[in-house]
């Protein structure tokens, strides 16, 4: 599934931290995860660029995304990060940025997931990987039900 006119209406929607800084999930597929944010004073450090806890929360993001895509409507598929590294290469102090994440492999537990981190001229500025863990069922594509809510 791909947005092409930026506004995500059918993709997840965040909440909390991610919503605050102003990540939008712009392309959400099965093992591919994009996050575009504009940047703002927010996001910058003492030296006026973008700070380094962001692009490691966009890696983090984008990354988890890319692994729980899930084929079945209605079903889903969860994962944790455990581990994340992030290499700052560039860096800007205005524009969008775009974090493009995709599944390089995993297993029933443990899935691997790299991403990149360009502006908009398409520089790259940030790589990183991230190892998550599924949630139980959460390694099929069609994910599981979601648990049943008591009323």
């Amino acid at each position: 599934m791909t947005d092409p006119e930026g506004k995500a209406e059918e993709f997840k929607r965040f909440r909390g931290f991610m919503a605050e800084i102003g990540a939008e999930l712009t392309i959400w597929e099965l093992d591919r995860g994009v996050i575009e944010m504009d940047v703002g004073d927010v996001h910058l450090n003492a030296i006026n660029l973008v700070h380094g806890g962001v692009t490691a929360a966009l890696i983090d993001a984008a990354g988890a995304h890319s692994s729980i895509f899930c084929t079945v409507p209605g079903n889903i598929r969860q994962a944790m990060t455990v581990s994340l590294n992030d290499i700052i290469m560039g860096n800007v102090a205005s524009g969008r940025l775009k974090a493009d994440a995709r599944k390089r492999g995993g297993g029933k537990t443990i899935c691997v997931l790299s991403c990149d981190i360009t502006d908009e001229a398409g520089n790259l500025l940030a790589a990183g990987e991230v190892t998550c863990r599924y949630g139980r069922g959460s390694h099929l594509s069609e994910g599981t039900k979601p648990p049943r809510s008591e009323t």
